[in-house]
């Protein structure tokens, strides 16, 4: 799928702002204390039923793109610390405190996760010998939180070669008989807590492509089945922020899912400097009869239309 260039330059132009880079995390032949992905044909990632559902998306990604880069099996599995054996060399993948197997491993290893815990966005990965009972030897990718998580199987996806471009700009996979994860993968803190991109001045450019590839020519064209796209490129590029468009669109109307789904991918969704508390203006206001868009004459309306807007997102990561 080819994005329109210039929403593509933009997005460009963001990763190399962003340049958190982790260094050398993976080779494509024997290292010294490496460890080899799916050294048997295929290989197994583990993730707690516990674990967050967006992190549980990013390992499938994870595994679909190393299956990809090695033509070996790579399968995402529910496991606890009495059924992780079932592999012996396992990716073992989760969040501090929201991973019952990330806190098995923890304390049967005495692995030191004491660099990120309680950080924003980061995460440590590395090969642990003996991790749980009946296993040999896992890669282990730990994250301080949700998006920690999801960033480091995303620098290692990308380090084994798999673009953040691989669907919008139809980047080749590169593709190798056999990887290696490398010493210690890690990433602290970011220097800049939000990062992202607002959708603007989409018409006609994205909303006219949005339009033929994601409603078939009817419908919004900016939906859910649009946005999962955008939101799964941002987290590759590891970026967390997001205005959508605006100028026909409703990000919270036109697609009742929207919303939920930027919460489960881990986006943290905004509104344009026209758009006070998450609410597309004018055209939510417009839809129904409410006066005036004026506070001085109509405060009423507008502070309860304002209101139901801050309501809408009271679960959902809003800034």
């Amino acid at each position: 799928m080819l994005l329109p260039r210039p929403w593509m330059l933009g997005l460009a132009l963001l990763r190399s702002a962003l340049a958190i880079s982790t260094g050398n995390c993976v080779s494509f032949g024997p290292k010294a204390g490496g460890f080899q992905v799916a050294v048997t044909g295929s290989a197994r990632v583990l993730v707690a039923p516990n674990e967050w559902p967006g992190v549980v998306r990013a390992a499938g990604d994870f595994a679909k793109d190393l299956s990809t880069v090695t033509g070996k099996t790579l399968t995402v599995m529910n496991a606890t610390s009495s059924t992780a054996s079932q592999s012996k060399t396992p990716i073992i993948v989760g969040t501090l405190g929201h991973s019952d197997l990330i806190s098995a491993v923890v304390n049967s290893t005495n692995l030191d996760v004491s660099s990120i815990s309680g950080k924003w966005e980061s995460y440590i990965a590395q090969q642990v010998s003996n991790p749980l009972p009946g296993v040999d030897t896992a890669y282990v990718v730990v994250g301080s939180d949700k998006r920690g998580t999801i960033y480091g199987l995303y620098e290692l996806s990308e380090q084994s070669g798999v673009s953040p471009w691989y669907w919008w700009a139809d980047v080749p996979v590169q593709k190798h008989s056999s990887v290696y994860f490398t010493g210690t993968c890690a990433h602290g803190e970011p220097t800049v807590k939000y990062r992202g991109i607002f959708i603007n001045d989409e018409q006609p450019a994205i909303q006219s492509w949005a339009q033929e590839k994601f409603t078939n020519g009817t419908g919004a064209p900016f939906n859910h089945a649009f946005y999962a796209n955008v939101f799964e490129l941002l987290l590759r590029l590891r970026a967390n922020y997001l205005w959508p468009a605006m100028w026909s669109g409703m990000f919270y109307v036109d697609d009742a899912t929207n919303g939920a789904l930027a919460d489960y991918y881990g986006i943290v969704m905004g509104t344009s400097h026209q758009e006070p508390m998450a609410r597309s203006t004018p055209n939510e206001w417009n839809r129904s009869p409410r006066g005036k868009w004026n506070f001085t004459s109509n405060a009423e309306n507008v502070t309860k239309y304002w209101t139901e807007g801050v309501e809408r997102v009271a679960s959902y990561g809003m800034l």
